[in-house]
């Protein structure tokens, strides 16, 4: 059997069930691959763990630029993926192909309801209904959001980018690169 670990920065329930999931998801796939994600509880560990780990980082916006954009700075120095605005985005990508610009973290609760055929005004991150949205997610609906991501970052521009400090920078919403870390995390693994 083959094991892999991966560590994790990631800040809550929804994040924690996802990987999980598509732990559960790879060895169902491939039998002879056992993948761990390993949780770390700052993103200043993450940056110094063993750099020869895949890592990223998954965090929201939350409105709080000046947080957020320090996040930022950690994972493109030391080259952690991350997700970007909000991890909804991520699982909404899984059923559609959606990159319309939004301007708050609750905007992709009704179409998540829709994709995922949960109940009307229910709330998407609790346990019940992550489960419930977990149990529609396979490894061709990763694969799904992978593509979807792609085109998403590959529509992006030079002049969209928003720049922290000379070296640093990330995209105006809907960006992430949290397709690379799959991308390249299923390729690894030959799923």
């Amino acid at each position: 059997m083959i094991k892999r670990e991966y560590r994790c920065f990631f800040e809550g329930q929804q994040e924690k069930m996802y990987f999980e999931h598509v732990a559960k998801k790879i060895k169902e796939v491939n039998p002879i691959v056992s993948i761990k994600f390993k949780p770390v509880e700052k993103l200043i560990v993450l940056e110094k763990s063993s750099t020869d780990v895949p890592k990223i980082a998954v965090f929201d916006y939350d409105m709080n630029k000046i947080e957020f954009e320090r996040k930022i700075k950690i994972c493109r120095k030391t080259n952690i993926l991350y997700s970007n605005l909000n991890f909804d985005l991520w699982l909404l990508l899984h059923k559609v192909n959606f990159s319309k610009n939004v301007q708050h973290n609750d905007a992709y609760k009704n179409l998540i309801i829709k994709n995922f055929n949960l109940r009307e005004n229910c709330n998407i991150k609790t346990k019940a209904n992550m489960e419930k949205i977990l149990e529609q997610i396979d490894i061709k609906d990763i694969k799904n959001a992978i593509k979807n991501s792609e085109q998403i970052m590959n529509n992006k521009l030079e002049e969209d980018k928003i720049t922290i400090r000379k070296n640093f920078y990330y995209y105006e919403n809907p960006s992430m690169n949290i397709n690379e870390f799959f991308k390249r995390l299923f390729e690894e693994i030959k799923v």
